[in-house]
């Protein structure tokens, strides 16, 4: 007798699922890899998580904000049902006859966008405040808006968005009021097999042959990157992560642009292998906020108008597999009824260019707008 092979549904298809049935759910695809995970939870009610020491037990999707509060909490998607690759059609019928009735929230209000006049300003008060020897480095972030109602369009838009960008780590989250979409190129932590691998993501170039040499780039994205390198390496140290190796300061490709990045490899033995704070100790980077930390934190929530919310935290797979992969929140954008909140931002240094800065998020926005322009 010949059997019958059951049919199979796309991770595409399953959001869509997802979607129309208000089920909380992440939706991913690691870096160098091509297959598509998604991570179902049955109850609608999603997991906080006041801090991380007890990461290692944890299983399911993590969201970190980019500072923990009230509003913006740290959660977890638990792992109901996940997918790689193809979903059953046993599991498929389930997932559709699961269904939650949609919450009323009230439309929040748009982020502030901030004019091109007005973020330059801002640029030179943070020059002003490096000048002064405050700080050393701050991370000016912005808000783009894009109107428009999408959710129709987000599974086949999550599709593009892991087909353009194989070097990215791509997800589409809903959790509660949560809602967001990215390609981040940039890890924060991964453990797996005892090796705890980190990387330094900074300095940024339109990617053409000249800068893809080493040689070719300038003291200032040089130096921006450095900040974080130096921050990565006195953190291990600190926690007592010994016989760390490192490969780098080298370019990498990450769609349209260009980042120095340095890998960060240590093993976790006796004295150390407290992750969660390690990664507690870890965020924010200065490719993220700046140098030294708490200085450039102020800094940053005086002068920025928006709230960042998840922008420039981290989020990831975590306990599948045994693995913590987690990457930090980056070319990312908030997802509401009737528009889109695109989030970017630049390093700034003694040596920044308020132009050339401005530049430098146009161009990072580019990420998402250009697949995001397709869909019209």
């Amino acid at each position: 007798m010949r059997r019958i092979k059951e049919s199979v549904h796309s991770i595409s298809e399953t959001i869509s699922v997802c979607l129309n049935n208000n089920l909380a759910f992440a939706a991913y695809k690691l870096p160098e890899e091509t297959g598509q995970n998604l991570i179902v939870q049955k109850e609608s009610t999603i997991e906080y998580i006041t801090n991380l020491s007890n990461v290692s037990k944890l299983k399911g999707f993590l969201v970190s904000p980019f500072l923990q509060s009230e509003k913006n909490r740290m959660f977890l998607i638990h792992p109901d049902f996940y997918f790689n690759g193809e979903v059953s059609d046993k599991d498929y019928c389930s997932l559709k006859n699961i269904n939650h009735p949609s919450k009323k929230y009230t439309e929040q209000e748009h982020p502030i966008e901030v004019s091109k006049t007005e973020y330059l300003q801002q640029i030179e008060s943070i020059t002003g405040a490096i000048k002064e020897n405050i700080i050393q480095k701050a991370v000016l972030s912005r808000v783009k808006i894009i109107e428009g109602h999408f959710e129709d369009q987000l599974a086949e838009l999550f599709s593009k968005l892991c087909n353009s960008f194989p070097n990215a780590f791509v997800y589409l989250f809903k959790a509660d009021e949560h809602f967001w979409m990215g390609a981040t190129p940039e890890p924060f932590a991964r453990l797996k097999d005892n090796v705890f691998r980190t990387s330094s993501v900074a300095g940024t170039r339109e990617n053409t042959e000249e800068f893809q040499q080493f040689k070719n780039w300038q003291n200032k994205e040089i130096e921006e990157q450095q900040f974080v390198s130096d921050h990565i390496r006195r953190t291990l140290e600190t926690a007592n992560w010994p016989n760390i190796s490192h490969l780098g300061p080298y370019v990498k490709k990450a769609g349209n642009m260009l980042h120095l990045r340095t890998d960060f490899t240590t093993n976790i033995n006796d004295v150390n292998g407290n992750i969660g704070y390690l990664l507690e100790s870890l965020h924010p980077t200065p490719a993220v906020c700046g140098y030294p930390t708490k200085e450039a934190l102020e800094i940053i929530e005086s002068i920025e108008k928006h709230d960042r919310e998840y922008y420039s935290g981290f989020l990831g797979p975590v306990g599948l597999g045994n693995a913590i992969s987690l990457f930090v929140n980056l070319r990312c954008m908030r997802i509401s009824k009737s528009y889109l909140s695109l989030f970017t931002g630049a390093g700034i240094t003694l040596d920044s260019i308020p132009e050339d800065e401005w530049k430098e998020t146009e161009m990072k926005s580019r990420t998402l707008l250009s697949v995001i322009n397709t869909m019209n």
